[in-house]
């Protein structure tokens, strides 16, 4: 949408897309903000005589089903290819999002600002190709990116609809990579989760099974690698790194904390990183076996579930070396067929409470929300 702006002011002699905004009143200095807008592209549409529909598929609300809002967006100003440029002198809709920091066709860093004036780049220019100060974009000089951060921006690009992207993502990492389960809102979520998790564990010399080039930007805390660049590439080695990770927790906490708060911690990692996956996904299957053996190691032997009806609650205590019986009949009755032991302490809000059973030396898991049959619980789990 911004690029046909342009065009559109260039092939009207406006020294820039101002005046068009003006026209269909949007502040001039949020000419991106204008694609999110549906009433100002239905004005654009009725001033120029293009379908609406049209205009509507090339605004940033919807592109290749995925769905982006303002803070996903450079709205002042933006990134292009040089080399892209050369080849066809339009603007492509993926230099406007914000983590967008690469061309994975021609493998190299987008650039933002001007190499002659260095003013960042911005909407407001004469045209597609020119700076302010007269200079051409396409004679501008460009850097290669690594290749973990080409294979993330093919990640990225195929998440949003480009299959052949996709493709050499998944050729790159394997097709049974967890990632590629994961919408890219998913995947966002994940590395919001992970990213701290795996500094702390880089910083103290953690065996994480990473790409050298990131480590070596993440060591030097360059600004060109993102904390999503770097939870992709933390998956790149994804078996050994999560069970890496998870041993590593646990040993730092045995140390300094209780017993019970390391299980607590630890069942909550579990939990928490299940919850962002969808349920039938390796990933998920494998951390929740995990937890499973987890509870045993601990000696951790009955879950106290709590059911709440209209006339009061019911208590019941089940014993995890029976997991199999009765999950499936716990899962029927909150009609959720699915029901994972993971995704059960999830929704119960995880743990209330972990009680010394000292008559058999051994944990109990109180869980901290009384279950209903409500539609609230149906819809919050298959929501994953």
């Amino acid at each position: 949408m911004a690029s046909y702006i342009l065009r559109l002011s260039e092939a009207n002699y406006y020294e820039s897309p101002h005046w068009i905004l003006r026209l269909v009143s949007c502040s001039a200095n949020r000419v991106l903000k204008f694609a999110l807008d549906r009433s100002k592209v239905t004005k654009l549409s009725q001033l120029t005589g293009i379908d609406d529909r049209l205009l509507q598929s090339k605004a940033f609300r919807a592109i290749r089903g995925h769905y982006f809002i303002s803070y996903e967006v450079n709205q002042k100003a933006t990134h292009l290819c040089p080399k892209c440029l050369k080849e066809s002198s339009y603007a492509r809709f993926l230099w406007d999002v914000e983590i967008n920091k690469v061309c994975h066709i021609h493998r190299c860093n987008l650039v933002n600002k001007c190499p002659q004036c260095r003013q960042t780049i911005k909407w407001l220019r004469p045209s597609i190709i020119k700076c302010r100060c007269g200079f051409d974009f396409r004679d501008s000089a460009v850097t290669n990116a690594t290749d973990s951060q080409v294979n993330f921006a093919l990640y990225r690009a195929g998440c949003w609809g480009n299959s052949e992207c996709m493709k050499l993502a998944k050729a790159a990492y394997g097709e049974d990579n967890p990632l590629f389960c994961l919408s890219f809102k998913q995947f966002e979520q994940l590395s919001s989760f992970l990213k701290f998790d795996i500094g702390v564990c880089l910083r103290h010399q953690g065996d994480l099974r990473m790409s050298q080039e990131v480590l070596n930007k993440f060591h030097t805390k360059s600004n060109l690698l993102s904390s999503q660049e770097l939870v992709f590439d933390f998956f790149q080695g994804w078996k050994h790194n999560i069970n890496y990770l998870f041993q590593w927790h646990e040993d730092n906490s045995i140390g300094k904390n209780s017993t019970r708060h390391t299980i607590l911690t630890m069942v909550f990692r579990f939990v928490e990183l299940s919850s962002l996956l969808p349920i039938n996904c390796f990933l998920s299957r494998q951390l929740e076996i995990a937890l499973r053996k987890y509870l045993c190691s601990y000696n951790v032997i009955q879950i106290e579930i709590v059911y709440r009806y209209s006339n009061g609650y019911c208590r019941e205590k089940l014993d995890l070396d029976r997991i199999e019986d009765w999950l499936p009949r716990v899962g029927g009755m909150l009609d959720c067929s699915k029901l994972t032991l993971t995704r059960l302490i999830w929704v119960c809000q995880h743990i209330k409470s972990l009680r010394w059973l000292k008559g058999c030396s051994a944990w109990q898991i109180v869980l901290n929300r009384p279950l209903t049959k409500l539609i609230e619980f149906k819809s919050k789990f298959v929501t994953l």
